[in-house]
């Protein structure tokens, strides 16, 4: 199976945990009867009183002055006084990321929501279990017996293990990123773009406001090979019809100042994380839909990479973000020339003015 399947089936099957959690939704309104907890807690007297027992041993044996080994003696007490913090530390980690994942599961597979090519199923699982929107289980762990070594592990409703996440680890990814990778919203600097290129974007003034209208200027509609206006004509309901021109996308796409601020956007999304990650996912859930190219999550961007994502990000603009054609004119009866129409529109607008 290659790079672009893989991503895909994953895709599916975190889709699906998506339908599992509307499945249980669904159900709890049939439930009214039944417990409400989603999951176990943590029995912390059965997970504490080894290393409480450990800890009276070793502090005895110290203060005695009859351990073997007071250094290592010593480290390890400190572990399990600090173990207490670490957990809490990674409780309040998971609680941060709890707090915005119902939003990112939402928002899945869209600017602004959860990586669904990139992120593993059990990541995704277990961030669900933690956020309580399916049942599950949650322990804390000693790896090994080792204090040092504490982690969660979480299960799911039949005792499935999901996934282990080591509190070391997770507290310090926290430091600087979630547990999961959500993708870059540009919707705020893709209108921008157009709002800045007033040459190219048609605008028109609202009130005080001047405001896109889906439209572009002369220069960037389509000509025909005599220059005159290259024209469809759709039919609309009764004996209406509405004329359209079509946007010269490949105009736009050599024009200077578009490249600026497309690669300003591109160049912001590359320096503004410390990872890769953000941008590999914009790319796979995002621009594979036009380009079909997909990178595997994970890596780091080189400077070949960076650059086709910039050129792809290009792409997918001219194709997704600006329409192929606009109307021209107002409707008009079928057997009424296109001329009179455009006509009538400017001594309209002259009057308005």
């Amino acid at each position: 199976m290659g790079l672009k399947e893989k991503l895909i089936q994953n895709k599916k099957d975190n889709e699906e945990i998506k339908y599992e959690i509307a499945e249980y939704q669904s159900a709890l309104s049939y439930q009214l009867g039944y417990s409400n907890t989603k999951i176990e807690e943590v029995d912390w007297s059965e997970f504490f009183d080894p290393f409480i027992k450990q800890y009276a041993d070793l502090t005895l044996k110290l203060k005695n002055g009859t351990s073997d080994n007071p250094v290592m003696a010593r480290k390890y007490v400190d572990a399990i006084t600090g173990s207490v913090e670490n957990i809490s530390e990674s409780i309040t980690n998971i609680s941060s990321n709890t707090e915005v994942w119902g939003e990112a599961m939402q928002k899945a597979g869209l600017m602004g929501g959860l990586d669904l090519m990139g992120t593993p199923i059990s990541r995704v699982k277990a961030l669900t279990i933690l956020n309580e929107d399916l049942p599950g289980k949650t322990d804390v762990v000693a790896v090994d017996g080792n204090i040092e070594n504490l982690a969660w592990e979480i299960y799911d409703e039949t005792g499935y293990f999901v996934e282990r996440l080591f509190i070391n680890k997770l507290n310090a990814l926290s430091e600087t990123q979630d547990m999961f990778v959500s993708i870059p919203d540009t919707f705020q600097q893709n209108q921008a773009l157009k709002q800045s290129i007033p040459e190219i974007f048609e605008l028109k003034p609202v009130g005080e406001t001047q405001v896109l209208t889906g439209g572009v200027t002369e220069v960037y509609r389509k000509k025909k090979a005599d220059g005159e206006l290259e024209i469809k004509t759709k039919d609309l309901d009764g004996n209406m019809v509405q004329d359209f021109y079509i946007i010269d996308k490949e105009t736009i796409g050599e024009s200077l100042q578009f490249i600026t601020e497309i690669d300003k956007i591109t160049a912001g999304m590359l320096g503004a994380y410390e990872s890769s990650d953000q941008v590999i996912a914009f790319n796979n859930n995002i621009l594979s839909e036009v380009t079909d190219h997909y990178i595997k999550p994970g890596k780091a961007l080189r400077e070949k990479e960076q650059l086709k994502f910039q050129e792809d990000y290009k792409k997918w603009y001219l194709e997704k973000e600006i329409g192929k054609e606009f109307p021209l004119g107002v409707p008009r009866l079928k057997d009424q020339p296109q001329e009179e129409v455009v006509e009538e529109e400017a001594v309209v607008e002259e009057q308005v003015i």
